[in-house]
């Protein structure tokens, strides 16, 4: 069969390591050549057997589709991003930036879309047997910005999401620095999907939050584990102690780390962390 040319502004080097993805055995013969800062790579299918050059030809499709969305497709992202967001600063765009790209690149986005100009490179090196990728990329710049600007405004979706959480950690660190600590240590349990507060004696501190029913009306939408956040906003401690298992109840580990920042600790196993004396359960 015939060779297979791939061409245009490539880095010699950032190529070479996607072309290991695909051709790391003998059976293709890969040369380049340069000229002008632009290279061409040569493949070769040495086994001349018909039932693989279209695995091949997929191969080599696969290989050009990976070089234009790791490469080729950055400096657009950033053009994209610039015309776009305006109005965010440059830390902001960065992060977009590198949101959107790493979307682009994750398989389990844009399916369709990567299946469909993947079919487009297949059949045109069918066709060919030869691509410059930057001419292929012109005629089909329109497909890919539709791609790259749902991207980028997922990415801004996802950036405002969190800077609004980040406001909302902000306001409850404040209610905390502004509480009058009403204990000195606090132990949460937190076991078996429900929570409770002990005192440094092992008393049950009820300050009313955790024990809701579910019938009541104002606590229809609100889980326990945001009662029990608030609740230690509520009596402030100058200490929390968490009793919890390693893995269990991450994200609302999380959000107590954030909001009481050097005030918590955790324990590593003690009799408090076996006590059965629930608060009244409200699941």
């Amino acid at each position: 069969m015939q060779s297979i040319k791939i061409g245009g502004n490539l880095k010699k080097d950032e190529v070479k390591n996607l072309i290991n993805r695909y051709f790391s055995d003998s059976k293709v013969t890969i040369k380049s050549e340069e000229y002008q800062g632009r290279y061409e790579f040569e493949f070769t299918l040495d086994n001349k057997r018909n039932l693989e050059d279209i695995a091949f030809y997929r191969a080599i499709a696969n290989l050009v589709q990976d070089i234009i969305l790791e490469i080729y497709i950055k400096p657009i992202i950033i053009d994209r991003v610039l015309k776009i967001c305006g109005d965010y600063s440059s830390e902001d765009k960065e992060t977009i930036f590198a949101s959107a790209h790493s979307t682009i690149l994750n398989e389990n986005y844009y399916i369709k879309e990567k299946s469909k100009i993947n079919e487009e490179i297949l059949n045109y090196i069918i066709e060919n047997n030869n691509i410059v990728i930057d001419g292929f990329m012109n005629f089909r710049l329109r497909k890919y910005i539709y791609v790259l600007d749902i991207s980028i405004e997922k990415s801004i979706g996802e950036l405002e999401v969190e800077k609004e959480y980040q406001e909302f950690m902000n306001m409850l660190q404040y209610f905390v620095e502004i509480q009058e600590p009403k204990y000195e240590l606090v132990n949460v349990i937190i076991k078996n999907n429900d929570y409770f507060l002990l005192d440094n004696d092992n008393n049950t501190i009820e300050n009313g939050l955790l024990e809701y029913t579910p019938e009541e009306e104002f606590y229809k939408d609100i889980s326990k584990a945001d009662l029990l956040v608030s609740s230690l906003i509520v009596i402030s401690p100058l200490k929390i102690k968490l009793h919890v298992e390693e893995g269990e109840e991450e994200e609302l580990v999380s959000i107590i780390s954030q909001v009481f920042g050097d005030k918590v600790e955790f324990c590593h196993g003690c009799e408090k962390c076996e006590i059965k004396t629930k608060v009244k359960k409200g699941k």
